[in-house]
């Protein structure tokens, strides 16, 4: 009986988890910006598409400047971003997720944090 408990609460955590982690990669897809201030050395925006994918810098006018890699959510308030390509090629970024809902993205490194807004849907 204990085993059988046992195995049961471990699928629900599993669950819960998986669910928390759906919810942020469904959230955060889409084109960020910078909507305040940055300190150098990272990437001022972000494009993330679904399967883990993202762009960094995007913006069409310099298209020399961009990165491309993945990202992954460590939990539901950590993201992991490593570049595979471009300009932040073999750069890896570890960000706290403040504030992350439709509209609004705040990630925090040991320095600083970073504002961005959504500036297209999904």
């Amino acid at each position: 009986m204990k085993i059988k408990f046992a195995k049961l609460c471990c699928i629900v955590l599993t669950l819960l988890f998986l669910a928390c982690s759906s919810g942020n990669e469904r959230i955060i897809k889409g084109k960020w910006s910078l909507a305040g201030r940055m300190i150098g050395g990272g990437p001022s925006s972000f494009w993330f598409k679904g399967g883990g994918t993202v762009i960094g810098p995007w913006e069409a006018r310099n298209y020399a400047i961009q990165s491309k890699g993945k990202y992954v959510f460590i939990d539901e308030k950590h993201l992991k971003i490593m570049m595979n390509s471009g300009y932040y090629e073999g750069n890896t970024y570890f960000y706290d997720i403040v504030q992350l809902d439709e509209k609004e993205l705040i990630l925090r490194n040991n320095y600083q944090k970073i504002k961005l807004k959504r500036t297209k849907e999904k």
